[in-house]
């Protein structure tokens, strides 16, 4: 975890494009991602921010085999989180593939919301440690790209099916950046896409 990880004028450029989406995809939030190859120039404050936090996370020993990031933007109400624990894997690949690392970069604090890693693998049946981060105006956290996690609900608990009664809070919004050894399938660029197109480069 580390805290600060970003120049605050950088912050706000990615927050204020995130700030442009309204309420566009909101539901898809999670399921609409895109891929930066290592080497290609950011098109967006955010692809800035993506290539800032894989300096964070990559240790130079690591970085000759990453072949780029696979990004999107977080937005939940912790009332009616739309994802369950899960493990990051390339969902329309031919087979299981992991990223080497998986890390969420928050942009403010929420009620509940944290981050909940845990020690499990895919290869075994039960967690037995959890660690939460609670989200944090430019926190930044890393962790291995194979490991079950989630997020916890307005309460600080495993989510449940049903919406949480009450009002919904702040929305919770981070930049969720996963790295890859090799490209996950079927994931575009952003320019390549049609989805958010909304996002345009600030002005420098």
């Amino acid at each position: 975890m580390i805290d600060s990880a970003l120049p605050e004028a950088l912050v706000r450029r990615a927050r204020a494009e995130i700030a442009r989406l309204g309420t566009q995809r909101l539901r898809e939030s999670y399921f609409t991602t895109f891929w930066l190859a290592d080497g290609s120039a950011p098109a967006l404050a955010i692809e800035e921010a993506v290539l800032a936090l894989r300096d964070l996370a990559l240790a130079a020993h690591l970085r000759a085999g990453i072949r780029g990031a696979e990004w999107w933007i977080g937005r939940s109400y912790t009332t009616a989180l739309p994802i369950d624990f899960h493990f990051d894997e390339d969902v329309k690949g031919a087979r299981v593939r992991h990223p080497l690392l998986s890390s969420v970069f928050f942009f403010n604090s929420v009620r509940g919301g944290q981050l909940a890693i845990t020690d499990q693998r895919p290869h075994l049946r039960e967690a037995t440690r959890l660690q939460a981060v609670k989200p944090r105006r430019n926190r930044y956290a890393v962790f291995e790209g194979d490991l079950l996690h989630g997020v916890l609900d307005a309460r600080g608990q495993t989510p449940g099916p049903r919406a949480l009664p009450g009002p919904r809070g702040r929305l919770r919004i981070t930049l969720v950046v996963n790295f890859w050894k090799q490209r996950p399938s079927d994931v575009p660029a952003w320019h390549e896409s049609g989805a958010y197109r909304a996002l345009r480069a600030s002005k420098r």
